[in-house]
């Protein structure tokens, strides 16, 4: 199976990578990111790395890496507090335009029958209800963010529904409620392994909450940690 990880140089990203690269089910690993990435004592034989300027123009060659992937898991986007010091077009463009461009290439370019498995990191905080009121946790971030990523939410499960099978159903697009003190709190090990069983084995349910990662990774981690 070819898995695509956007976002493989940050926090999660780097271990979501890490897991891959051990898991035999994974035959082909493809990392998209504005950075190159870095791996220490492990194999990288079957990892393939793309620098991006831009997130937003996928050039042939890199159509032709990430063709055939029937999983995904994106990590990328601006941070709480990165977000505060940020444009917000330029927050906007990493955080949406990249993620939509991506699910739309992988989708395209995906010619294996299987559905793509499009796993993305949100927050706990991310509603899909458009109409939330934000400005309560203004300190925390600015209401425009928060929209933008409940929106984002919104479209990534319409953009499944829409897909005629290239991504099944609003299920394909997983949630997972990570925050780094979250109650009850979840492991970045756990947490990953419990991501990679969405992607390889189907995802279970769409959002998935810290509670239910937290036991999903736990039973996972021994397979896929």
């Amino acid at each position: 199976m070819k898995l695509v990880i956007g976002g493989a140089t940050g926090f999660c990203g780097r271990e979501v990578l890490r897991q891959a690269l051990r898991c035999p089910q994974i035959t082909s690993v493809v990392t998209i990111g504005r950075r190159p990435v870095v791996v220490k004592d492990q194999d990288t034989t079957k990892l393939t790395d793309i620098v991006m300027e831009d997130g937003t123009q996928y050039s042939d060659s890199t159509l032709e890496t990430i063709a055939d992937a029937t999983a995904c898991i994106w990590t990328t986007g601006v941070t709480l507090s990165k977000s505060k010091t940020m444009p917000f077009d330029e927050v906007k463009k990493v955080t949406r335009d990249y993620t939509i461009t991506a699910i739309d290439a992988l989708c395209k370019t995906n010619k294996t029958g299987k559905p793509l498995m499009f796993i993305y990191y949100s927050g706990m905080a991310v509603t899909r209800d458009l109409n939330h009121d934000w400005e309560p946790m203004r300190a925390i971030i600015d209401p425009k963010v928060a929209k933008m990523r409940c929106m984002l939410e919104v479209e990534l499960v319409e953009y499944a529904e829409k897909s005629s099978g290239s991504v099944e159903g609003d299920s394909r697009v997983s949630r997972p409620d990570y925050q780094g003190r979250a109650i009850p709190e979840i492991e970045r090990t756990d947490l990953t392994a419990a991501v990679l069983k969405q992607g390889l084995e189907g995802i279970e349910k769409d959002p998935l909450t810290n509670e239910e990662l937290v036991q999903i990774g736990k039973e996972a981690l021994p397979k896929y940690g």
